[in-house]
């Protein structure tokens, strides 16, 4: 690309600065303004990060000529309403997940979306990273052989009292937070929406701190996953087929110490370390971005509109499965 694509960030949401030290070596992106609800972080933000402009609040920022695209990384409730004013106002979008808190929003923004004339792209950065890629290859190369299971999890010790993760007007809970990323890695990996699944939760203040769940595939195909607000720090998956297996974990950044895969194709249940390039995600991610602002083809491997809608809607069913304490069929997209 000859050109940097100038990026806006609306809110300095730690994930913000995250993405802002991914992007920095970037000759793709250049970070050219924030807004923040407090011009106070704002301003420290721009300061840390190489930032030119502090723009006075988000309309400002949406409302200024020079600013191609917009980076989204608020609560997940603000999400929809700011991605709509984002296309409205004629910027690409690059917003962090997940896209909607419902199916139906993710029809509507990708719609608008189109009719626009813009991108819109959900921001999962281990979608994008080597490790992910290589996994997604593989099974779709069919080195595993037809898919049988896949086991998915992602925890941590989160301690943040206050936080929107609690609250679940603002879409929080466990599987909006933490889930989604195994989720959708299981929604990448099927090529397909699953016919059915179940869900359980442990839930504190009206959200989910824990969720496990099983999901099951017209084929045959199952998987389970599990994620967690009080647990010790994991995020792994496995991936087994008729053949073969791989195991991993799916971050989004891999550091030269975490970019490997485990293959697991002896009959003696052993496996073995294979080397793939590191990389960080949020700087992959956010020059996919660019390159699809560009005009320039998208990647296969990378994710699809439908894969976005899927996951959510899988969320959806997964949630309604709690709620109801049954199996729920996943309606056909």
């Amino acid at each position: 690309m000859n050109t940097a694509l100038r990026l806006g960030i609306l809110g300095a949401a730690r994930i913000a600065h995250e993405f802002a030290r991914g992007v920095a070596a970037s000759p793709a992106i250049e970070l050219a303004a924030i807004a923040a609800r407090d011009p106070a972080r704002a301003r420290a933000f721009a300061a840390a990060h190489g930032v030119a402009k502090v723009a006075p609040d988000y309309e400002a920022l949406l409302a200024d000529p020079g600013i191609e695209a917009v980076y989204i990384p608020l609560s997940n409730d603000l999400h929809q309403p700011w991605t709509l004013r984002a296309l409205a106002a004629g910027k690409h979008v690059l917003c962090e997940k997940p896209l909607t808190l419902g199916a139906a929003q993710v029809r509507e923004l990708q719609a608008a979306a189109r009719q626009a004339g813009r991108v819109l792209m959900e921001a999962f950065p281990y979608r994008f990273q080597p490790q992910t890629l290589e996994l997604l290859r593989r099974v779709r190369a069919g080195a595993l052989g037809p898919l049988r299971h896949v086991a998915g999890e992602f925890g941590v010790p989160l301690d943040l009292p206050g936080n929107y993760r609690y609250d679940r007007a603002c879409g929080g809970g466990a599987l909006w937070d933490l889930g989604v990323y195994p989720l959708s890695l299981m929604r990448a990996l099927a090529g397909r929406q699953p016919l059915r699944v179940q869900a359980l939760a442990h839930e504190q203040g009206g959200v989910d701190h824990g969720l496990a769940a099983s999901l099951l595939w017209a084929d045959g195909l199952t998987a389970t996953l599990a994620c967690r607000f009080d647990s010790s720090p994991h995020r792994q998956v496995r991936i087994h087929g008729a053949r073969a297996g791989l195991s991993c974990g799916f971050y989004n950044h891999v550091s030269a110490d975490k970019a490997w895969i485990e293959v697991i194709d002896q009959g003696d249940y052993l496996g073995r370390r294979e080397n793939v390039p590191p990389g960080d995600g949020f700087r992959l991610e956010a020059e996919a971005f660019a390159a699809r602002v560009r005009g320039l083809p998208a990647d296969p491997l990378w994710p699809t509109d439908a894969e976005t809608h899927d996951t959510i809607a899988l969320v959806e069913a997964l949630l309604r499965s709690v709620r109801e304490g049954r199996a729920v069929e996943v309606a056909a997209c």
